[in-house]
């Protein structure tokens, strides 16, 4: 970013005014080209004139000198761009000192405003260049991780490509001279993501379990949460690759990991329910195992209770009172809520979390 708003920025247009400065010097002049009154001269001769040129120092990008309209009151003013001045010439033509000055004012009157004109719109491609520039960067950027991703994204597990392009590393950017940045020796690592597909069958598969754990007690009687949760990966290994448990995971452990190349794909936690507060708690704890490429979670809800509709009543309702709750998705079943909420330390990553209930009363 650094790189492209020194390359693309504007030095703005400056004029020294109160260094200008006059020359004058003699000039045949044709008399086509003199004022049509008060002159005695003939058609295709040329006459000796006084020109006063007046010379305004500058600074900035000479190109934008050229930028403007380049007419006052229907004529066309003549000026010369040099290097570090502009200059223009008024012609003496009846030795009226007090007319050269009022021309000369409406002049620099003139210039002015465009000079005024140039600035500003000067500053206001060089306040908007760095957020332009960002956005076609990170467009172009999002294109192609889409694109990279998308074959990353089809399933579990993922084959990694061969060659992978590198990507661009940020310089230290001087002044002078403007170095683009050299692409970095690393080579591209796509995100990887679970497809949503792939997603919502892991749930189905959990959803099923529980259902039918639900049927049979002998199953879930006096079972701790890590006892069902063996049950829980035991249906889901032969469907999907890297299915662990108790597998660490940046902080704490989580009960359920599917993982792809050292890239966690999906995360869950079996957790029987113990109010609201310790609901909160559990969604607190399987968002601290996520890192920034996570995007896909659930919480296996085991309720011991007499009554179960009290506890999804309570869900449904009191979910949304999360501080890192972003949307309701709505249910797949009377069990099964579907959420949106977003890491704790980076508001702009938002993960998927669904809830899936399950009554396994004492």
């Amino acid at each position: 970013m650094e790189y492209l708003v020194n390359k693309y920025q504007i030095e703005p247009l400056l004029f020294f005014w109160e260094e200008k400065y006059v020359t004058e010097y003699q000039k045949m002049i044709p008399a086509e080209s003199h004022p049509p009154a008060n002159f005695f001269i003939e058609k295709g001769e040329s006459y000796l004139r006084q020109i006063i040129t007046y010379h305004i120092p500058y600074s900035g990008n000479r190109n934008l000198l050229h930028c403007g309209r380049s007419m006052l009151g229907g004529r066309r003013i003549e000026t010369e761009i040099h290097k570090n001045e502009i200059s223009f010439d008024i012609i003496n033509w009846r030795n009226d000192s007090e007319e050269i000055k009022r021309e000369v004012e409406e002049i620099f009157s003139y210039l002015k405003k465009q000079e005024n004109y140039i600035k500003n719109e000067v500053q206001g491609h060089n306040s908007n260049l760095e957020n332009k520039a960002r956005q076609i960067f990170q467009d172009r950027k999002a294109v192609i991780l889409k694109q990279y991703n998308f074959a990353e994204s089809l399933g579990v597990p993922f084959k990694k490509a061969e060659k992978v392009p590198s990507s661009f590393i940020v310089p230290i950017v001087k002044k002078e001279p403007i170095i683009k940045p050299s692409s970095s020796s690393e080579k591209f690592t796509p995100e990887f993501s679970l497809d949503e597909s792939i997603y919502n069958d892991i749930l189905k598969i959990c959803h099923e379990t529980g259902i039918e754990m639900e049927r049979h007690p002998s199953i879930y009687f006096e079972k701790d949460e890590e006892t069902l949760r063996d049950f829980f990966i035991m249906f889901l290994s032969p469907h999907f690759q890297s299915v662990t448990g108790e597998t660490f995971n940046k902080i704490g452990k989580t009960d359920i990991l599917i993982r792809h190349e050292k890239l966690n794909v999906f995360i869950a936690e079996c957790k029987f329910w113990k109010g609201i507060r310790a609901f909160y708690k559990t969604i607190d704890q399987i968002l601290s195992y996520l890192t920034w490429r996570d995007s896909k979670a659930a919480i296996l809800c085991f309720v011991n209770k007499k009554e179960l509709d009290p506890v999804l009543e309570k869900i449904e309702s009191e979910t949304s009172n999360h501080n890192c709750f972003v949307k309701y998705n709505g249910k797949k079943s009377d069990s099964w809520f579907n959420y949106e909420f977003h890491l704790k330390d980076d508001s702009s990553r938002g993960i998927k979390l669904a809830v899936l209930c399950f009554h396994f009363p004492s």
